[in-house]
């Protein structure tokens, strides 16, 4: 048990480094190309915080764990919501986000709506699903990407080079590499974790699991928060919730053909993810800050891990 626990702890550790230092250098490949800041956080913050996510998919299907796949999805949606949006709000005072990033957000809801719809119903998500998700995906991508820069947004072509790019890339994919093999012990000692304690496989996918892969996303936002950057920290929710709902879900479709998620949750962590869902789309949408929406949304999380065990 004691090897488990260390080894857990261990690969979480080399996991946060890993997509740290991939997301360090993606960050300066933006700048070099020049792109928006909330861009930045929905498509390289979010991507490289969800980097766990996806390993840790992969090593779920491998292993033979639905339940943890499942878990891994819901739970880190959720902790990105109630616990990272909640540390995200503690030192604002007030929200800044653009009119042109609403868009954004809508589409967060939007596919929030129709996952939990798909969740809700014995329904078989297969190859023409992962189709409809990948054109959805290059859509958002392209709207995104057409969007005018930040007027506030100062970039320094000078300070880095192309030629570095071929470098940053390489640097970007020995961080993959890490991420990869960290994820694989992280999920295996969880799962040997779920036998020995005779937790459900669920459960640990929605607490252990999901909460550990979010910490790269913790570990963004407070970055983030203090650079007084909070449109990267809002972003980064925004995009590492989609990128898991439809990165997840592409994964599970293409290395075993489809994916069900009925039987895989429970009501309760259904319901959850559509209210955190809800909740954070009407917070940004308002601007709702402080450290009473904060904390409440902090309690909320903490409240929702203790009752899966009880």
């Amino acid at each position: 048990m004691i090897q488990n626990i260390i080894s857990l702890l261990v690969s979480l550790l080399i996991l946060i480094w890993s997509c740290d230092y991939a997301i360090k250098n993606a960050i300066i490949v933006s700048k070099i190309f020049k792109v928006r800041e909330i861009f930045i956080g929905i498509f390289i913050i979010a991507i490289g915080t969800s980097l766990p996510e996806f390993a840790s998919t992969v090593q779920a299907i491998y292993l033979n764990s639905p339940y943890i796949l499942a878990g891994n999805l819901v739970g880190s949606n959720i902790a990105n919501i109630l616990f990272v949006g909640g540390i995200m709000l503690f030192p604002l005072s007030k929200l800044i986000i653009d009119k042109s990033d609403y868009s954004s957000l809508i589409f967060f809801l939007v596919l929030s709506i129709l996952f939990f719809l798909f969740i809700i119903w014995d329904y078989n998500l297969g190859l023409l699903h992962a189709v409809f998700f990948i054109l959805l995906s290059i859509v958002f991508f392209y709207f995104e990407l057409k969007k005018p820069l930040d007027d506030d947004v100062e970039f320094e072509p000078n300070k880095f080079s192309n030629k570095k790019v071929p470098l940053l890339i390489l640097k970007i994919l020995i961080a993959f590499i890490a991420l990869f093999f960290s994820s694989k012990f992280f999920i295996s000692s969880a799962k040997n974790l779920t036998e020995i304690f005779g937790i459900a496989e669920t459960t640990v996918g929605i607490t252990i699991v999901a909460f550990g892969t979010s910490l790269p996303e913790i570990v963004a936002t407070i970055i983030s928060i203090i650079q007084k950057q909070n449109k990267l920290a809002i972003g980064n929710i925004i995009g590492s919730n989609i990128a898991n709902i439809i990165g997840i879900t592409l994964i599970a479709i293409f290395i075993q053909g489809d994916i069900n998620y009925y039987n895989l949750l429970s009501i309760t962590d259904k319901i959850v993810f559509l209210f955190s869902a809800i909740l954070f789309y009407l917070i940004i949408y308002f601007r709702i800050a402080g450290k009473l929406i904060s904390i409440g949304l902090i309690i909320s999380y903490l409240a929702y891990f203790m009752y899966l065990y009880l």
